[in-house]
């Protein structure tokens, strides 16, 4: 029941997100900043071999906050894949990790709209066997940007499948 309740609260807060950042207009059709049009943006990886890159066009579904201490960025597609990763007492450019330990916050995922699936990595997916820790390595955190990689192993619990997220790279104007 406890597994229920924490993914249900991931589960909400990746829908809150994923409303926000989709709320955001990148037509630079109207004068402002077009930094994020011009494909600045990005979140790439490899998802079970496959490659993975966040929508660009017709819009770019990148997003990234940084508040109180919490870094969450993350990339979608046109068909509603998206990877997303939330890192609690963020302090800048450095390497953190999620599905260490139960204790551990931090939360890397991802996420299918068909069929709606998550697959993740956190403290609750460190008790499953295979699954091991993820990593964010934030490299730059200067000027409105965040960048740097990520990779990590995703479990599903409802259909007990995993899924690898390896080679992932990100790029990001904070919000």
């Amino acid at each position: 029941m406890n597994t229920l309740k924490v993914l249900s609260r991931y589960a909400f807060i990746f829908i809150a997100l994923l409303a926000t950042a989709c709320d955001k207009d990148d037509d630079s059709s109207d004068g402002g900043d077009d930094s994020a049009a011009s494909g600045e943006e990005f979140v790439t990886a490899k998802v079970d071999g496959a490659d993975y890159a966040a929508a660009q066009d017709p819009v770019i579904i990148v997003g990234a906050v940084i508040d109180s201490g919490i870094l969450n960025v993350q990339g979608g597609t046109n068909s509603g894949e998206t990877i997303r990763f939330t890192i609690v007492n963020y302090d800048g450019p450095g390497t953190y990790v999620s599905g260490d330990n139960v204790s551990n916050q931090n939360l890397m995922g991802y996420f299918t709209v068909t069929p709606v699936a998550g697959w993740l990595n956190n403290g609750v997916t460190s008790l499953v066997d295979g699954v091991g820790t993820g990593t964010v390595e934030v490299t730059s955190d200067a000027d409105g940007v965040v960048e740097g990689t990520f990779s990590f192993k995703g479990y599903n619990a409802e259909d007990m499948t995993m899924k690898t997220i390896t080679e992932g790279q990100f790029k990001a104007i904070v919000d």
